[in-house]
């Protein structure tokens, strides 16, 4: 079982740069229902099973949050990166004709 939390939370967390919100809301309650019929089939209570089908679903909102601002972070860095040596060619270039 922690083996499946740990492979939803780095696939949540993947999804989370590549596929759009109500794509992976529609995967995850899919999922959430699916993990819950199998607690439920093991053995839990009706409960129990709609308890770890709530808190398997958070757990993969919680991936994808950070999956989305974790790639949102990379794309704003790479842009600054970016900018930042654009304005230094301009830089150079400026003072190579005033010099």
């Amino acid at each position: 079982m922690l083996i499946m939390t740990l492979v939803a939370a780095v696939v949540s967390t993947a999804a989370g740069a590549a596929i759009r919100a109500w794509a992976f809301a529609i995967f995850a309650i899919l999922v959430a229902i699916g993990f819950g019929s199998v607690a439920f089939a093991d053995g839990s209570s009706l409960i129990g099973a709609f308890a770890s089908g709530i808190a398997f679903l958070v757990l993969m909102e919680i991936g994808y949050l950070g999956g989305v601002f974790l790639s949102g972070f990379a794309r704003r860095s790479a842009r600054l990166r970016q900018n930042s040596s654009a304005a230094d060619s301009v830089a150079a270039t400026s003072e190579r004709r005033q010099g």
